[in-house]
C-alpha cells in the first residue's frame, strides 16, 4: 500500500490539474453506488489554488491509521484503507475518459453534484483529492435565496449561480491506498453508510442473534438510521463475539461487576429496552475493558489486538 511518505513525495507543483464532478445513484440488488462524471476547464489562477488546498491537506499529517468501522482520527491523522475495498475505482476509471462529450458546456450541468474530484497527474502517476459538495451546488438550496454580491459600494444582484470549492479536501486516492481524513464524507460518497445498513439486516436476521434476545424490536429501533449506530451493528456482526459461548457465558456472569444495564432473564436470554441498548452494544463489542494495571474499568471507542 501507498504511505503517507509516498503522499508527502508525490510532485503536485509539476503536475497537470483536471477537474471532475460525480453524480451518483443506486442500482442493482443489493444496491450498489454508480457514478457519471464529467470534467470542466479551469483557469491558471484556479489551478494554482487547487495545488494549494492539496498541499495544505498533506501538510499537517504526521500519522495514518487503519480505517475500521468505529476507528476515528485527528487532525494530523488519517485513515487508510485499500481502494480495492471500496468503490473507489468506478469514479476513478471514469476520469481515464476525458473525451470531448464529457466535457462541461453549461453551468447547469455542475449543478447537483455529489461531489468533486481534482486530479494531479505527473510522471509518478495520477493523485485523485476527493471533496463532498456543499449546499452552493444544490439547486434547491439557490431557490430559496436572493443572491446578491457587493460591488463598488453597493449591493447587487447576482443572477450568476456560483459553486464554492473548499480549501481541504475529505480523501485523497494514491495508487492502491485511500487516505481518509474525513470520514463521515468518505462513508457518505461511497455508500459505506448503505453497506452497514445492509450488515445490520443480516445481522437481525441470524438465528444465532436472535436467539440472544427475548426480541429484537428495541435494538432495531434503538439503530435506525443512525450511521454510528449502523457501523457499531456492522463492528458487532464483524467481531463475532455473541457467537463465541465463552465470550457470551463471561459476559452473562461478570456484566453487573463491568457496570453494564444488561437485562438477563432467567434463560439466559437479554430483554432490550431502550435503556439498555447503549451497554448491551458496549458489551458485545467488548468496549468495557478492566485494566490490570489500574484496576480501573474503561470505555473504549476502538480496539486493537497486540500480538502478545
Amino acid at each position: 500500500m501507498a504511505t503517507l511518505e509516498d503522499l508527502r513525495d508525490f510532485n503536485i507543483e509539476e503536475s497537470t490539474v483536471n477537474f471532475w464532478i460525480f453524480k451518483r445513484y443506486m442500482k442493482g440488488k443489493p444496491p450498489e453506488p454508480k457514478f457519471t462524471g464529467k470534467w470542466v476547464s479551469l483557469d491558471d489562477d484556479l489551478k494554482l489554488a487547487l495545488k494549494s488546498t492539496a498541499d495544505a491537506f498533506r501538510a499537517t499529517l504526521r500519522e495514518t491509521l487503519e480505517y475500521g468501522l468505529l476507528a476515528e482520527n485527528n487532525e494530523s491523522s488519517v485513515l487508510t484503507i485499500p481502494q480495492d475495498e471500496t468503490h473507489a475505482a468506478k469514479f476513478i476509471t471514469d476520469s481515464h475518459d476525458q473525451i470531448p462529450a464529457k466535457r462541461i458546456s453549461k453551468m447547469e450541468e455542475l449543478a447537483n453534484a455529489e461531489f468533486y474530484m481534482v486530479k494531479f497527474s505527473n510522471t509518478q502517476g495520477n493523485l485523485y483529492c476527493v471533496r463532498k459538495t456543499d449546499s452552493t451546488w444544490k439547486t434547491k438550496r439557490r431557490a430559496g435565496a436572493i443572491h446578491t454580491l457587493f460591488k463598488s459600494k453597493t449591493l447587487k444582484l447576482d443572477e450568476a449561480p456560483s459553486f464554492h470549492i473548499a480549501k481541504d479536501f475529505d480523501m485523497a486516492v494514491l495508487e492502491d491506498t485511500i487516505f481518509i481524513k474525513h470520514k463521515l464524507s468518505f462513508e457518505s460518497i461511497l455508500s459505506h453508510k448503505a453497506a452497514h445498513q445492509d450488515d445490520f439486516i443480516q445481522l437481525l436476521a441470524q438465528a444465532d442473534f436472535q436467539a440472544l434476545f427475548t426480541t429484537t424490536d428495541a435494538v432495531t429501533a434503538y439503530v435506525g438510521t443512525n450511521a454510528m449506530q449502523l457501523r457499531r451493528a456492522s463492528a458487532i456482526k464483524m467481531k463475532g463475539h455473541y457467537l463465541d459461548a465463552k465470550f457470551m457465558g463471561n459476559l452473562r456472569r461478570e456484566y453487573a461487576t463491568f457496570g453494564l444495564n444488561i437485562p438477563f432473564q432467567a434463560d439466559g436470554k437479554i430483554a432490550p429496552t431502550p435503556e439498555s441498548c447503549p451497554d448491551i452494544f458496549k458489551a458485545l463489542l467488548d468496549h468495557r475493558l478492566k485494566s490490570h494495571f489500574s484496576e480501573k474499568i474503561y470505555d473504549v471507542q476502538n480496539t486493537a489486538e497486540t500480538a502478545i
